[in-house]
């Protein structure tokens, strides 16, 4: 199972008593128009705008996509930190193996069917809350934050980067980790392996 931001019992439960006050949309996107029949866990996704089922997503532009029809994912990376202990020389390619943390911009799904008169969502508030990726700190905190944990590349670019569409896009609504795999990284920077 993926892990996900979850809430506290009690805001479950309020839930359950105050079902219309809730916002949720299970009885459009959902697979019963009942709330009693969904578990914590599938409230918690709910919660978060994740609507397995029927394959729905509520998105930074607080609209709903059908994630069955994304073709593609796009992040921006503005920017990384170095590990501590390197010695940057200018005139070379950033190697991967010395990156700390990766700063983004932006995460982006595209669909083959318009949304929201729209191919192209923004995902970042929901990878946000979702617990996918961070805010940065320091000179970074205009930016999202993802550490150079894997420290590999996936298709000629860090898996890091690839991580949240694979975990919280894939993983949650496919159970595959590469259901969508076209990957592309926005960037000025040149980042190499060796």
């Amino acid at each position: 199972m993926e892990k996900i931001r979850t809430f506290q019992q009690y805001e479950l439960n309020k839930i359950r008593k105050n079902v219309k006050d809730s916002g949720l949309q299970f009885e459009k996107f959902g697979r019963s128009s009942n709330i009693m029949d969904y578990s914590d866990r599938e409230i918690n996704e709910m919660i978060l705008g994740i609507y397995k089922d029927s394959k729905h997503l509520l998105v930074d532009g607080d609209y709903f996509i059908d994630v069955s029809t994304v073709q593609k994912a796009t992040c921006i990376l503005t920017d990384i930190s170095y590990s501590r202990r390197i010695k940057l020389d200018k005139t070379s390619a950033i190697k991967l193996k010395n990156i700390r943390n990766f700063y983004i911009q932006d995460y982006f799904l595209e669909t083959s069917e318009q949304f929201s008169n729209s191919s192209k969502h923004k995902i970042t508030g929901y990878l946000k809350k979702i617990g996918g990726i961070s805010l940065g700190k320091g000179r970074y905190n205009h930016a999202y934050s993802i550490p150079n944990d894997f420290k590999t590349f996936y298709k000629g670019i860090p898996i890091d980067l690839f991580y949240p569409i694979q975990h919280y896009i894939n993983g949650l609504f496919f159970g595959d980790d590469y259901h969508v795999s076209t990957f592309e990284v926005v960037s000025n920077l040149t980042i190499v392996d060796e």
